[in-house]
């Protein structure tokens, strides 16, 4: 054999060598040796355990000619340029099972390279889970948990004697909400509990009863009122003003009633209710319009024409006495004010003074005592009787002086978001106004609405104290007559609890 076939077949035999170097990523077995953080200010950090989702270091020796990389078997994508034969940089799939979600995971890494298999102990967990809100059903029988990582639960426990564990339940495939079967037993004040693979969470229970707000807050005696809240369940009292209790409940939702006004109330108070899940006080008192506390209490329209905290009604605005108001008005507390629009309105007509039933003015009355605090929280309440559907105009209600009426004024048109673009409640309701919403750059004499002005910031920016109660039509189409026809009853200033 001479010498260059000698060398050729020493440089082939020293090339198949390499080759088989580079395949088997320097030669031996490939093993996993740790796994560690791709945040280089943790690279010194090692762990046997984290989330799906996580992005990793695998390290070891002998990783290069890498085929696959399996999580409790669920394969991981990995990009060739991010893999050494020490190093490989994968992320964990979302989709890897865990204890929860498969108990007979073995927690196993598994590198696949093309010259043999590595496996490395490592669990695969979740986080623990979190309760955000309860909400039960309109039997009280279901509630309606929500939060996050509802993953392999193993029980779900309430505050009640005897069985306390959920009779059945269900979680939706995001394993945020779930909705469970309550077991029987009155409860005691503790948690409602769930226990999944990674953690228990817990919420208070049962849910507090609580009053949000009543559709009429001076509603008469033999009326309904329908009172609106949170976990009214088992409700079977009202008690009202000076200890008068009313048992005509007729549940609407878990979160509405309708109840009968009882009578003999003889002063204002807070309701109380009681119920399955304790008592509860409703954030404002009712029946104001009996002893109508000033300041704050602007007219109950009791007296027309008196100067005190009774009010005056202007010469547009029309009057009806507690005879009258209850004939026409039902349910009316005494005699209430009247705004009717006899006459169309033209487009962009502004409000109207002259000519219609449409200007109700009331006097100056002091607001608070202490006019350099904020207004915030403060709001103008009245009761508010529709007498024929209201789908056109506006009132405009104006805090300024006589004529003027230039200070701050704010809008309220109810049919705009009203179903079907029609206005009128079966009954006397309650309309709530933020004084936040009373804003500058609306005066008497324009004919469109401004809304862009600016609201007080306290009480002592107002010029004056006197109200006034506007029809208007600021829109580019004609109003037909009558289109407005209301009454307005105990006109307040009140702070929001």
């Amino acid at each position: 054999m001479n010498k260059q076939i000698l060398l050729l077949l020493i440089i082939m035999a020293g090339l198949a060598q390499f080759a088989c170097q580079k395949d088997n990523g320097g030669g031996g077995t490939p093993v996993i040796t740790n796994v560690r953080a791709v945040d280089s200010t943790k690279r010194d950090s090692s762990f046997t355990a984290a989330l799906p989702g996580t992005l990793i270091v695998i390290q070891g020796s002998n990783l290069g000619g890498l085929q696959a990389v399996y999580f409790n078997d669920t394969a991981a994508y990995f990009n060739p340029v991010y893999t050494t034969s020490s190093n490989i940089i994968v992320t964990i799939p979302a989709t890897a099972q865990t204890k929860a979600t498969d108990p007979n995971v073995q927690n196993i890494i598994k590198v696949v390279t093309d010259h043999g298999t590595a496996t490395y102990a490592f669990e695969l967990y979740l986080e623990p889970p979190v309760i955000n809100s309860i909400a039960l059903d309109n039997s009280g029988t279901m509630v309606t948990i929500t939060g996050s990582n509802f993953e392999g639960i193993q029980k779900i426990t309430f505050p009640v004697p005897g069985t306390d564990t959920a009779l059945s339940y269900s979680v939706n495939k995001e394993f945020t909400q779930i909705v469970a079967a309550i077991p029987p037993g009155t409860p005691v004040t503790d948690s409602i509990r769930v226990y999944c693979t990674y953690g228990v969470a817990a919420y208070s229970y049962p849910p507090p009863m609580a009053v949000t707000s009543l559709s009429n807050e001076n509603g008469a005696p033999g009326t309904t009122i329908t009172i609106n809240g949170t976990n009214f369940i088992g409700v079977n009292q009202v008690i009202f003003p000076g200890g008068v209790t009313s048992t005509n409940i007729t549940p609407v939702s878990v979160n509405q009633f309708n109840v009968t006004v009882p009578e003999g109330i003889s002063t204002a108070d807070y309701l109380t209710l009681s119920g399955t899940l304790g008592t509860t006080k409703s954030p404002l008192p009712y029946a104001t319009y009996i002893t109508h506390p000033s300041p704050g209490y602007i007219s109950n329209f009791d007296n027309q024409w008196n100067a005190d905290n009774t009010g005056f009604i202007g010469w547009t605005g029309g009057y009806a006495d507690a005879a009258t108001a209850d004939q026409k008005y039902h349910g009316a507390t005494g005699g209430v004010a009247v705004l009717q629009q006899g006459a169309p309105m033209a487009a962009n007509a502004g409000p109207t003074s002259q000519g219609n039933p449409g200007l109700l003015q009331l006097n100056e009355e002091p607001w608070v005592t202490n006019t350099a605090q904020s207004i915030n929280g403060y709001a103008l309440k009245f009761e508010l009787y529709v007498a024929s559907p209201w789908t056109a105009g506006e009132l405009w209600i104006a805090v300024g002086g006589w004529y003027g009426w230039s200070s701050y004024t704010a809008r309220f048109a109810p049919w705009e978001t009203a179903p079907g673009g029609k206005y009128q409640p079966s009954d006397w309701v309650t309309v709530t106004i933020p004084l936040t919403q009373f804003i500058t750059g609306n005066e008497f004499w324009q004919t469109s609405w401004n809304a862009s002005g600016k609201p007080a910031s306290k009480f002592s920016d107002y010029p004056s104290t006197a109200l006034g109660f506007l029809i208007a039509n600021d829109q580019p189409k004609a109003v037909p007559a009558n289109s407005i026809n209301v009454a307005i009853d105990n006109v307040r200033i009140v702070k929001e609890q």
